[in-house]
Formats: structure tokens, sequence, C-alpha cells
């Protein structure tokens, strides 16, 4: 028995709902919703101090360009491309990675 059912955080991946920042920058949404391929510019990183830092220390920044190179399916890592290097990042911090979306073009792409 729960004492206090109403405190109870309900999961946010079921509900993918736009992010409140979203009429100031245009299209933004989460990098978990990008395709392969899709680039986007990052607009926001949510997340507590710790997680704000490490993604910072990695190079993943407002204003930096970011490409989705492989998302594994059944909320598996993303595998990214960023600054010319590649990251695998967990799926609940790769939801808190709010992006610019940008038009897919071949010639971008790494090897």
């Amino acid at each position: 028995m729960k004492l206090f059912p109403s405190r109870e955080r309900e999961p946010t991946h079921f509900g993918r709902k736009r992010h409140r920042f979203q009429h100031r920058h245009g299209s933004v949404v989460p990098i978990t919703e990008l395709k392969c391929g899709q680039r986007g510019e990052i607009i926001l990183i949510r997340g507590n101090r710790k997680v704000t830092q490490r993604l910072a220390d990695l190079g993943l920044t407002p204003k930096t360009s970011i490409c989705i190179l492989k998302a594994v399916p059944f909320n598996g890592p993303i595998e990214v491309s960023v600054r010319g290097s590649k990251l695998a990042i967990g799926r609940e911090i790769a939801e808190n990675i709010l992006v610019k979306t940008k038009e897919p073009s071949n010639d971008l792409l790494p090897p």
C-alpha cells in the first residue's frame, strides 16, 4: 500500500510530448526522435548538473551539430557523431538532449 500515490512520478517515455521551447526555436525534438542519418543542432540539454557537465565534457554543448548514426531498438543506446567523434548515449539521457532538426544530406555524413 502506498501512502502518497500523488507523489509518484509517471514514466516519461510513454507520452512523447513536445518540449515547451518548441515555440521559441521551431521544430525542437529530443534526439531519440531523429532517424539514422538525420542531423540537428543542439538547443538545450536538460538534467541535473552532473549529467550536463559530463555531456559538456564529451562535447555535447548548445549550438553544436549532431548526427544520428545508429539507434538500437528496444530502448537501447543511440550512436551519434559530434565534433568528429562517435559517442554512444543511453536512451534516458538522449531523451533530455533537445535538437533543432536539419534536413538530411548525404554529402555531410561521416564515412
